[in-house]
């Protein structure tokens, strides 16, 4: 059993969270609820939770004051948000799970059994200040990687391209340093900005500033600031050459 707890200024949002995790999630035990930043740090200490779901804003304050008063961060943790589309973008950049309220129940047991997997890494430091950062000056300037060997936090100016295979895909990096993401090509396609990125093959995807040169053999090929010999396809090489003509 995963025992959870609940912060959250709303109550009906409390009760409508409890009643999906007792129908959809039958290993999580509630061991507490909590409607403000005081009672909440209290139930963690007290309670000593693996999991804690807990609201972004909660009255006048937030749940990052609530973090920033731990020493650690030893338990799973699950924002619920209302709606907001930068916010949401704020957190797929920084690989922090979250809630859309009203939660759909079949992203809650995604998102538990995520929570619950043997070895499921924890909030780290970084993840929160870069979220913090994003949301309080809207600018979305870092993004988190996760790979075999941990969390990659990196510049998105300093990305040159990526090139996917399978369910990995690799970033190249302005320094030449390559990480090679836990995740596919397709996930990245939809996080990163379309005004500074595009996808110029089913397995490419580029960093307009760094090209410097369409060349037509092969049908074409886009030769990068590092070297690199990117392949164009042909369907999309219209919207890469409008891309291009608008920068």
């Amino acid at each position: 059993m995963l025992r959870a707890i609940i912060i959250d200024d709303e109550q009906h949002a409390i009760q409508a969270l409890a009643g999906l995790l007792a129908l959809y999630c039958p290993s999580v035990k509630i061991v507490g609820f909590a409607d403000n930043v005081e009672e909440g740090m209290a139930l963690i200490r007290e309670k000593k939770p693996a999991l804690v779901f807990l609201d972004v804003h909660i009255g006048e304050t937030t749940g990052f004051e609530l973090l920033e008063q731990l020493k650690n961060v030893d338990f799973q943790l699950i924002f619920t948000t209302g709606h907001s589309e930068y916010a949401i973008r704020a957190f797929r950049y920084n690989a922090i799970d979250y809630l859309l309220k009203p939660v759909d129940p079949f992203q809650l047991q995604e998102a538990v059994e995520k929570a619950g997997h043997k070895g499921a890494p924890h909030l780290e430091p970084r993840q929160l200040e870069n979220l913090i950062q994003s949301l309080t000056t809207k600018k979305l300037e870092k993004i988190t990687i996760s790979s075999a060997e941990g969390l990659h936090f990196v510049e998105i100016p300093a990305i040159i391209r990526i090139e996917g295979e399978g369910n990995y895909a690799t970033f190249y990096l302005q320094d030449g340093e390559r990480v090679v993401a836990s995740r596919n090509l397709k996930a990245y396609e939809e996080l990163l900005p379309g005004d500074q990125f595009i996808k110029t093959h089913q397995s490419h995807i580029v960093n307009l500033r760094y090209v410097k040169k369409l060349l037509q053999q092969d049908g074409g090929l886009l030769q990068m600031a590092d070297g690199s010999e990117v392949p164009l396809a042909r369907r999309r090489k219209e919207a890469v050459m409008e891309a291009l003509r608008g920068r």
